[in-house]
């Protein structure tokens, strides 16, 4: 697993600045489909230097929730250099092709229309931290950026990764929860893995929950990588990376 060098959109950002979200997509991405509060992977790719950029999606996260996390406890080792909002039209622009069809909507059932509602009010900022000294490369990276979207996780995949100019996350990470609120799975067969399979793309690595969520079929453990703790609930996760077609 090769480091990826700090971007240069990101190097280099001053506050005040509005980077592109093309920008942001180009470099290595890991995305988090009902995300909470949990910043076990900004520890897990950050630390190691593997990716600088994150995609937090969760429709049960308020925004007023999220700052006064980020405000009051935040990333450790890190601090806000730059708090971005975004409008509907920095995120997607033209018509969005999504992979998943109404009639599979309609089998979910109305549950699962109820579940898709928002309960709040949307929205999306872009947060760019920095590392606070004297802590160094030991620690983490000089700067990350996080772009946190209240918004539904099968479909900001779709239209973020999944769109004729897109091109894969990274990483995604993998977790069911029994009580979560979710109208599908995000292990195996479920709506995330068939909108990747759709529109064939596929992340490099799966952070997969080792309890309760079926990996996808198209990975396999990554050899000597530990098993570590993320979630809420400090639930066992493992590395998974794609394998070559047959």
């Amino acid at each position: 697993m090769q480091r990826e060098q700090l971007p240069d959109w990101l190097a280099t950002h001053r506050p005040g600045e509005r980077p592109s979200l093309r920008q942001f997509l180009r470099s290595r991405v890991v995305f988090y489909p009902g995300s909470g509060f949990d910043g076990s992977p900004v520890r897990l790719f950050g630390s190691r230097h593997l990716a600088h950029c994150f995609v937090y999606a969760d429709y049960a996260v308020t925004r007023p929730e999220l700052t006064r996390q980020l405000n009051e406890g935040g990333f450790r080792g890190y601090r806000t250099l730059d708090r971005i909002a975004l409008r509907e039209e920095d995120l997607v622009t033209g018509t969005v092709d999504y992979h998943v069809t109404a009639d599979e909507l309609l089998d979910l059932g109305q549950h699962a229309i109820r579940q898709m509602q928002p309960q709040g009010t949307p929205f999306g900022f872009l947060e760019i931290l920095e590392r606070k000294p004297p802590l160094d490369d030991a620690h983490g990276p000089a700067r990350l950026a996080i772009l946190f979207l209240y918004a539904d996780g099968y479909a900001a995949f779709d239209a973020l990764f999944c769109q004729t100019d897109g091109s894969a996350p990274y990483a995604v990470v993998l977790e069911d929860h029994s009580f979560g609120g979710c109208y599908s799975t995000y292990g195996n067969g479920g709506l995330l893995h068939r909108i990747a399979s759709r529109s064939d793309r596929y992340p490099q690595y799966l952070w997969c929950a080792v309890d309760g969520t079926e990996p996808w079929p198209e990975y396999a453990p990554v050899p000597g990588f530990p098993v570590e703790m993320g979630g809420a609930h400090g639930t066992r996760r493992t590395l998974l990376e794609r394998q070559p077609r047959r």
